[in-house]
């Protein structure tokens, strides 16, 4: 992500009532190469880009390719029908490091999709960072 995309998010964040710091961390989490990371799809928030770069990806059964997609409650997320795609997201999982998946997806391995139900917690974010020195940092512009 760039630092005029995060700077974008920071403002959104500002805009919407409730507490700041939070919904900054919930629209970083809504974004589809956040979740298709955090399901195991990749294992590095890198390797989640390319992936939906390259098309693997979809989102109510249309195919995404756009990595800053924000993702809504009730998406569906799921894995493009073609064997490529579903053979290298079964490949991932199997090599998956964490096992828990987020509170805020409920995620179906049989048919590898995904509904988004809520928003993140702060308990489910897996980076550890106090998000209120970001909004500091750039409420001084």
């Amino acid at each position: 992500m760039t630092e005029s995309q995060l700077f974008s998010y920071v403002k959104e964040a500002r805009r919407r009532s409730g507490v700041t710091g939070l919904i900054l961390l919930q629209l970083l989490e809504m974004r589809l190469d956040s979740i298709c990371f955090s399901l195991g799809f990749a294992p590095t928030i890198s390797n989640a880009r390319q992936l939906v770069n390259h098309g693997h990806i979809t989102v109510n059964g249309k195919v995404v390719d756009i990595p800053s997609f924000q993702c809504r409650i009730s998406d569906i997320v799921g894995v493009k029908q073609k064997q490529t795609s579903i053979n290298l997201i079964k490949k991932n999982l199997e090599t998956i490091k964490f096992a828990e998946v987020p509170g805020h997806v409920n995620f179906d391995k049989l048919k590898l999709e995904a509904k988004v139900t809520n928003y993140c917690d702060r308990q489910d974010i897996l980076l550890e960072l106090d998000e209120l020195l970001v909004i500091e940092f750039y409420s001084r512009r």
